[in-house]
């Protein structure tokens, strides 16, 4: 029996109507119907105040079933996936814009540097590169050595491995 079929069954056995509900619990009466229907979800707000007015707590009556479970924790794998691939991508992104400014800071200072000043200096370029290049190597443990795994989820894992 699902969530609608027991909030109906439990409107029924005290005797109101979906009307009398809405009127009881503050809720509008398009929220107890779809309620019922098991058209969207509910926000906790609206089960909060029709469970007041039941005298129940409806938010145990809410469990997700199997097929909802599957697909919150596939809906969650994605957006893990994606979140990586945005990381992959953004590395790449500053990876190839590096590519391209360093060389040409190092010609700029090659340029505007007299020939006998050039290596009695240390040339200045050095230092974006450096300060860059550590940001890059950064971004890159980030997004290709987390093992697609949180530390959330890790001690999710152990966790729920202990029940």
């Amino acid at each position: 029996m699902n969530f609608g079929e027991q909030l109906k069954e439990i409107r029924t056995a005290k005797g109101l109507t979906q009307n009398d509900l809405s009127e009881k619990s503050g809720i509008a009466l398009r929220t107890v119907q779809r309620m019922e229907r098991n058209e969207g979800k509910p926000s906790l707000y609206s089960m909060n105040a029709i469970g007041e007015a039941l005298g129940v707590n409806l938010t145990l009556l809410y469990a997700p079933d199997d097929e909802t479970e599957k697909r919150n924790i596939m809906e969650s794998t994605d957006q893990q996936l994606w979140q990586l691939a945005r990381m992959r991508a953004k590395f790449k992104r500053s990876l190839g814009s590096y590519s391209l400014v360093i060389p040409v800071l190092w010609v700029i200072w090659y340029i505007s540097m007299p020939d006998q000043a050039k290596w009695n200096h240390f040339p200045w370029p050095i230092w974006p590169m450096l300060g860059w290049g550590l940001g890059l190597t950064i971004q890159y443990l980030k997004a290709y050595h987390t093992l697609g795994e949180s530390l959330e989820q890790s001690e999710y894992d152990k966790l729920k491995g202990q029940k």
